[in-house]
């Protein structure tokens, strides 16, 4: 068992029992702890893109964007709606984007929004009315920006960040998806320049780009009416503007973000269930979260230790020993705990409510291989706690390299990798690397 999952496994009742006692000052008419409650405590210890524990344990997908926001959000709407978990919530708005904040400010419209309503996910899909020139208003006058100049790409940047971290503050995963190919040749230069720059707000700013572009192109890369769609049938993908979608092709286009989420959404779920406990049956029992009644205390399973029967006559010493060591410690559970509300708790072996829960025990190999990732000015300390879990801690004298190298790190956007992959820059090739082309001797 992983040392998160046990020690969140262990940290909800204590959570549990000191919250009860908070509420129960504030209000003696709070009988229980609510499910929002206990998410909001747990929600730190996720790892994952998509939270493990939403309000009501329903998770509600909303939908930004423009007329192409709105396309999407009917096709997530069909491709979520067998689920029972996944509400799916429009927030789109045809005609709308970042450039016209005039007409319509995304930026303001999500403040109202975060503020009244909770999002776990947020899909975002915007663009196709942005091309178009920047207006902006200086103290002297107003200044118009061309699409694609620096100034241009700057203020479209900065709003967009502005969007994200909107987002990304209310602990929402966010998914943005980015502009297809399309029909017209000189619109189709737009969208690239446009995804260009979703691609690289989405690196720097930590969220999920979505690509479509190869999605909805023919064996050439060039612009296609028709293609295969979920099924595998040729049928018509674009609507006849080239620009916009029919019901199957918004179908075929929420699939690659449909995707990503499920993806996540099963790396949420593994947070939250208790590995080598069991079936769903006994994790339930292992990780119940209940309040024990006012004025009775949590128990401890203890093992009751069954006493041999008085032998009958006379008995030698070596057959008393043999019988001794038959003796077998059984841990019992309080056959009354569920019903009163009592939290189990690990018993000695290390069993919860009958359940073994299997702990093996790090071996010296295994940490030797941890410590051979350190240098050698840095110490490793393990400390084998009485769980069976291992803590492994290190720690490294301010004259360490790996501390003085880590202070000598490029900024993100000047670093080799970003450069190349995401920019498209080409680096200088250094002499004799594979990437040199010189001819020897030149």
């Amino acid at each position: 068992m992983s040392g998160s999952a046990f020690f969140r496994s262990q940290s909800v009742p204590g959570f549990v029992r000191c919250a009860a006692v908070a509420l129960a000052m504030l209000a003696a008419a709070v009988a229980h702890l609510s499910s929002a409650a206990v998410a909001q405590g747990l929600s730190h210890l996720s790892n994952s893109y998509v939270t493990p524990f939403p309000e009501q344990n329903r998770y509600r997908v909303y939908v930004f964007g423009d007329s192409l926001g709105d396309g999407l959000w009917a096709g997530l709407y069909r491709a979520f709606g067998p689920e029972q978990n996944i509400d799916v919530v429009k927030k789109s708005r045809v005609s709308t984007g970042f450039v016209r904040t005039d007409y319509f400010d995304w930026n303001k419209r999500l403040t109202r929004i975060l503020a009244a309503e909770k999002v776990h996910i947020a899909v975002v899909m915007v663009g196709a009315n942005d091309v178009q020139p920047i207006r902006v208003k200086n103290k002297k006058k107003r200044t118009w920006h061309k699409i694609g100049t620096a100034e241009w790409r700057e203020v479209y940047s900065q709003r967009i960040d502005q969007f994200i971290k909107s987002l990304k503050g209310s602990k929402a995963a966010v998914y943005w998806v980015g502009l297809p190919i399309m029909r017209s040749a000189k619109y189709n230069n737009h969208m690239q320049i446009m995804n260009e720059i979703f691609r690289e707000r989405a690196f720097i700013n930590g969220v999920k780009f979505v690509d479509t572009w190869n999605g909805f192109a023919d064996q050439f890369g060039r612009y296609s009416a028709f293609g295969p769609d979920l099924s595998g049938q040729v049928g018509r993908l674009r609507a006849g503007d080239g620009v916009h979608f029919t019901i199957r092709g918004y179908r075929k286009l929420a699939h690659f973000v449909e995707r990503e989420i499920r993806r996540d959404m099963r790396q949420a779920r593994s947070e939250r269930d208790i590995p080598l406990a069991g079936n769903v049956e006994e994790q339930a029992r292992a990780i119940r979260r209940q309040r024990a009644p006012s004025g009775q205390k949590q128990v401890r399973n203890k093992p009751s230790v069954s006493k041999p029967k008085k032998p009958v006559g006379r008995i030698t010493p070596q057959a008393a020993a043999r019988k001794k060591a038959k003796v077998k410690r059984v841990a019992t559970v309080k056959p009354d705990a569920a019903k009163e509300g009592v939290v189990a708790l690990p018993s000695a072996d290390g069993s919860i409510e009958g359940i073994q829960l299997p702990r093996p025990k790090i071996s010296q190999a295994a940490l030797s291989a941890v410590s051979a990732r350190y240098t050698p000015q840095s110490e490793l300390i393990a400390l084998e706690t009485n769980e069976g879990v291992t803590a492994l801690a290190s720690i490294s004298p301010i004259s360490d390299t790996n501390l003085a190298e880590a202070l000598r790190r490029l900024p993100l956007s000047q670093r080799p990798y970003y450069r190349v992959l995401v920019k498209g820059e080409e680096l200088t090739p250094k002499e004799g690397r594979a990437d040199d082309f010189t001819w020897p001797g030149s």
